[in-house]
């Protein structure tokens, strides 16, 4: 268990049951007191429908599937570690499987829900693409907010793919319904990327605390004490979720950020070779590399020569 997750559970103990497990779709359905369940691996949800909407109040959930909800009012406020998230209309927030969900104050929710099991895509393409939707994985803080107009293309996706649920089912059910599926993430991660695009001030922001990072890293010795850094770690240090950061990185940049640290990482070593008289091995080990060989591999592959042929052309 993560600290960030430690720090979770010891802000909500004092006010939050135990951890509810949600398994099924018919079991959430149930519990929102809603009895047509029309698919049993995927299902979607009118929140004003929900009966009794105060017994989500205060509770700490989790799922057997994948649930994506673009919240309208009422719908409570999130928790996570010590802040707080009352996001307003048009706000999307996605969850994957086993994660953990806290809301508080739930009134009258409004909003629409997509529900769907991991099974629903085994055998198909998108499941080897799931892990590419990976707005799934990041915090509660980092939630898609869309307009108007992207609300209103949502919602009429959802509308066609309810109308599929509605359906009798035969042997082309699940084809078309990982169809709609597939189509409705997809919009998702373009109002992602139109997110990123319309944030790009904060992002350069960002993306400089990442320079600054980097250079510290390495200009203080820590790499030859604990070696490359990690995406993850720099993630942890700004206070972001590894994929939204991988994501937000590669949309400023074109690149990503394990790409963007060994770009950093060769730049130095460029410089080291030029500019000291320290052997290969001192520089792969400076640069925190365990293995000089792996440091010349990836030196010959950014740049096209070894370190030491680099060396001789240029000094």
């Amino acid at each position: 268990m993560t600290s960030r997750f430690s720090d979770y559970f010891r802000t909500f103990a004092p006010t939050m049951e135990k951890v509810m497990h949600i398994e099924t779709i018919s079991e959430m359905m149930q519990l929102c007191g809603i009895a047509d369940v029309r698919h049993p691996l995927i299902e979607t949800a009118d929140l004003s429908q929900v009966v009794s909407p105060e017994r989500f109040s205060n509770q700490q959930m989790t799922f057997g599937f994948y649930m994506v909800i673009l919240k309208g009012e009422g719908c409570g406020t999130v928790r996570y570690g010590q802040s707080v998230y009352d996001y307003t209309n048009g706000t999307m927030l996605f969850y994957a499987p086993r994660q953990l969900v806290a809301v508080e104050d739930v009134t009258a929710p409004t909003g629409r829900a997509l529900i769907f099991m991991p099974e629903l895509l085994a055998g198909t393409p998108i499941e080897h693409d799931i892990h590419d939707y990976t707005f799934f994985d990041y915090d509660v803080n980092e939630s898609l907010h869309v307009s108007e107009r992207e609300r209103q293309h949502f919602y009429a996706s959802l509308d066609s793919l309810t109308e599929e649920l509605e359906h009798p089912v035969d042997t082309l059910s699940s084809e078309l319904l990982c169809s709609h599926l597939t189509l409705l993430l997809g919009y998702c991660r373009r109002y992602y990327a139109r997110q990123f695009a319309s944030r790009k001030p904060a992002s350069q922001k960002l993306i400089t605390q990442f320079d600054t990072l980097l250079r510290r890293y390495f200009d203080s010795g820590k790499a030859r004490q604990s070696g490359l850094p990690t995406v993850r770690q720099f993630a942890d240090e700004m206070n972001l979720s590894p994929n939204y950061f991988g994501d937000m990185v590669k949309s400023y940049t074109g690149t990503s950020p394990q790409a963007y640290i060994q770009q950093h990482i060769i730049s130095l070593a460029q410089s080291r070779l030029v500019s000291t008289d320290l052997s290969i091995n001192e520089i792969a080990y400076s640069l925190g590399f365990e293995y000089p060989q792996y440091f010349s591999r990836l030196f010959k592959k950014q740049i096209g020569k070894t370190p030491q042929e680099y060396r001789l052309a240029v000094c």
